[in-house]
């Protein structure tokens, strides 16, 4: 029989760092699952390098404390700060941080990285804590029978497919291709045909039944008046291309995306072997309110952005959602929260908001220890109503 143990190492009001997860499954598979709270390195000056240096040293204590190392890591989100609206700043800013990625790696932990990575240029607010010039949130997996390589995380019987995001950017011959013009529809099904389900087809795999959940990034700063008519085309596309086997997730504006003449970069999440695919039969804001996978007698539950203007509200709709799907609750089977807090009209009333949104998620949490999280500033999340939003990964035995 099943069984799964989560431990919140060292919690403080807002987050556990990091989340740590032990389960056996029906075929007496032990895994573990690591997923440290998004991390900074201001403890160092304020450039590239030095935070970047502080970034590993952080992440790398949340890994040993669970055991693991920099090998067992199979996802990397890297979240920018945005340096300007310029985008030759940007481009600059992308290169210097690329640079000095890898290399550094290598140097603090002695030995290349083999997960996938997605970043993106956020927002000039950037994060909780004002000086960072960038967050970075990152995944790992080890087990007897666990292989990690090529955006993927094979358990044996089934294989987690979370390849890189992706954009347009391709070769056709000689020529780099990175736009294919003003219609942001024709990018999205583009990148979804070409850059994923084509791969996965020759994988025997099908893109569109068997992908659970979807983070949608639509670049917006060479034309913030469009903010929100390009994003709700890509989301109509997406929901075009998906119909009824909608994935949970996300659509949210960013600055820019790595590829700097693109608008849209959807990163999916895909299952296939042995595994049983559960949708909530419901939609909000485009998505499955939240998707079930089943593998081995163990339940993951991945619930959309909800948004909102009240943190405990949000939490409690998340509660709600992962109990419909078969858990306990929230409380007792959240691995991971994902915060998305909308900036005001000035930088001092955005820093205002999230302090009331943290006071409010912390009221929800007092008396237990709360799941692994990383928050960003954002122009928004799935809707222009929301002020702020939460998404959440959850697991269970059963």
């Amino acid at each position: 029989m099943a069984q799964v143990n989560i431990i919140r190492h060292k919690p403080i009001t807002i987050f556990s760092n990091p989340t740590e997860v032990i389960y056996r499954d029906d075929q007496n598979n032990v895994v573990r699952l690591i997923e440290p709270s998004g991390n900074v390195g201001t403890q160092y000056p304020n450039d590239i390098g030095s935070e970047w240096f502080g970034t590993i040293e952080n992440l790398n204590a949340a890994l040993q404390v669970c055991g693991v190392n920099w090998s067992d890591v199979y996802k990397t989100d890297v979240l920018w700060t945005t340096p300007s609206g310029d985008r030759d700043e940007c481009d600059r800013f992308k290169d210097d941080f690329n640079a000095v990625y890898g290399a550094m790696i290598d140097k603090v932990t002695g030995g290349p990285l083999r997960s996938n990575r997605m970043a993106r240029f956020t927002h000039p607010e950037g994060f909780p804590d004002p000086v960072s010039l960038f967050e970075v949130q990152i995944k790992a997996a080890s087990g007897a029978n666990v292989q990690i390589g090529g955006g993927k995380i094979d358990y044996g019987y089934w294989v987690d497919h979370q390849p890189s995001g992706a954009s347009v950017m391709h070769k056709k011959g000689d020529e780099l291709i990175t736009t294919l013009g003003p219609d942001v529809a024709k990018e999205t099904e583009f990148v979804f045909d070409e850059m994923y389900a084509k791969g996965f087809a020759e994988q025997g795999i099908d893109f569109k039944s068997q992908t659970v959940f979807m983070e949608i990034l639509v670049a917006v700063d060479d034309a913030p008046d469009k903010t929100w008519e390009r994003i709700n085309t890509v989301r109509k596309a997406f929901e075009d291309y998906f119909g009824d086997n909608r994935p949970a997730g996300l659509i949210y504006p960013v600055s820019r995306i790595p590829n700097l003449d693109g608008v849209v970069e959807p990163q999916p999440r895909v299952v296939s072997g042995d595994v049983e695919i559960i949708r909530s039969g419901e939609l909000e804001d485009g998505f499955s309110t939240w998707n079930a996978i089943k593998y081995g007698g163990v339940t993951e539950v991945m619930v959309s952005a909800v948004g909102g203007d009240d943190a405990s509200a949000m939490l409690g709709t998340i509660d709600g959602r992962v109990k419909e799907a078969g858990g306990n609750g929230l409380k007792e089977d959240g691995i991971f929260n994902n915060a998305y807090v909308i900036t005001q009209e000035t930088s001092a009333a955005s820093r205002e908001w999230i302090k009331t949104f943290n006071e409010s998620f912390t009221a929800y949490y007092d008396g237990w220890s709360p799941a692994g999280r990383t928050a960003q500033f954002m122009g928004g999340i799935q809707q222009p109503q929301y002020n702020s939003g939460i998404s959440n990964r959850a697991i269970f035995a059963g």
